[in-house]
């Protein structure tokens, strides 16, 4: 598996980057959601409905949870960019051997308080309009099963709105989920469901 290797110029040349990028792309970005302070570890789990999707959670993170940003992705794909090493991302190499040392780094990071471990739990783009979310748990059974300093659980769901305009405003929603020893990966997926579509009806109202 290939590891994140953290880069200060990289990290803050990526932030200005997304800032010039989304702005570009997007007339607004709106944060919605309720988060206190606890000092763990953040777990952030997000809808994945398109290529910027890691932007709008890189200004998520700086917005509010201030965290050092980690994403994982296919290990082929990150073969083609290792710059994106340079500002949190690590591999996983699915059908293979060292995936488990994929989901032990997983775990690692979340042993680190000052760290933020963003996952797409469907493990792949499904559309925009998507209201019933399908975990691939493999990774979020391992994590549930081995994780060892207790970690904050993030649900974040992205929603695009274009009204009259001719670009759109994004909304990042976020809510914590509360954990505990005997929460499961049906669980999670279950109230992600609720909190996603709970933001769905509040942004559509009918």
């Amino acid at each position: 598996m290939i590891r994140a290797n953290h880069s200060a110029f990289w990290v803050k040349f990526s932030k200005l980057y997304t800032k010039i990028l989304v702005g570009f792309f997007f007339r607004n970005v709106r944060f919605v959601g309720d988060y206190q302070e606890n000092n763990k570890p953040i777990l952030l789990l997000s809808n994945h409905f398109s290529f910027f999707d890691g932007f709008i959670q890189i200004l998520l993170n700086d917005k509010v949870f201030k965290r050092q940003y980690n994403f994982m992705m296919l290990e082929k794909e990150l073969k083609k960019n290792m710059i994106l090493t340079k500002i949190g991302a690590s591999s996983i190499n699915k059908g293979h051997r060292s995936k488990v040392d994929s989901l032990k780094y997983a775990v690692e990071m979340l042993s680190d308080s000052k760290k933020l471990f963003l996952f797409f739990p469907e493990g792949r783009i499904k559309s925009l309009y998507t209201r019933n979310f399908v975990f691939e748990k493999g990774m979020l059974n391992y994590i549930l099963e081995n994780k060892g300093q207790e970690f904050e659980l993030v649900f974040n769901v992205n929603l695009l709105e274009y009204g009259s305009q001719l670009r759109p405003e994004i909304t990042a929603h976020y809510e914590t989920f509360s954990l505990n020893s005997d929460t499961t990966s049906e669980d999670i997926e279950s109230a992600f469901n609720t909190f996603a579509n709970a933001c769905i009806e509040k942004q559509n109202p009918r």
